[in-house]
């Protein structure tokens, strides 16, 4: 019924088109020929007759339209072929695998070792927490001054700053 209606449809779409272009222009700024007088078919007569037919096969185009549309949603409103798998085969896979739908046991896994940690290769190197180096005294039994300390102060260093975001090249966002 969707083919016959389909082709029907194709035919007015032709027709109507064919029938829109044998009409005299009337002075529109869109019109092909001009409106001059010289046209095809000059006669008043003839063009009530065309605008008649025009009309007609507007309406059948209208028509097969909307009737087209209503039967589509119709072949439409019903379960797909899945769906009508699962029904008639109750909670089994409609791909046919054999699995259903029900859940699976849930079993315990053992926890996996923590990783060991990553060193980043680029990280500032940090000198390890030693105690202070030891020396030896002079033998002249000279007092030696205080060695200083194996690693400067930590400093608080704040995070650096992300950079802002890139302006846009001033277009819309529409």
């Amino acid at each position: 019924m969707l083919n016959v209606i389909l082709t029907i449809h194709m035919i007015a779409c032709v027709a109507l088109v064919i029938a829109i272009m044998l009409q005299r222009s009337e002075g529109g700024a869109l019109g092909m020929s001009g409106g001059g007088t010289g046209g095809l078919i000059s006669g008043r007569g003839a063009a009530g007759m065309l605008v008649k037919v025009t009309m007609g096969l507007a309406a059948v185009f209208f028509v097969t339209s909307v009737a087209m549309t209503w039967l589509n949603n119709q072949a439409n409103s019903g379960p797909g072929v899945l769906e009508r798998q699962i029904q008639q085969d109750g909670q089994t896979n409609p791909l046919g695998t054999g699995l259903t739908t029900t859940p699976a046991p849930t079993t315990t896994t053992p926890a996996a070792p923590a990783p060991e940690p990553v060193i980043d290769p680029l990280a500032p190197a940090t000198a390890p927490a030693a105690s202070a180096p030891t020396t030896t005294a002079p033998a002249s039994g000279a007092a030696t001054p205080a060695p200083a300390p194996a690693t400067p102060a930590a400093t608080n260093t704040p995070d650096p700053v992300p950079a802002p975001a890139p302006a846009e090249n001033g277009g819309s966002n529409n």
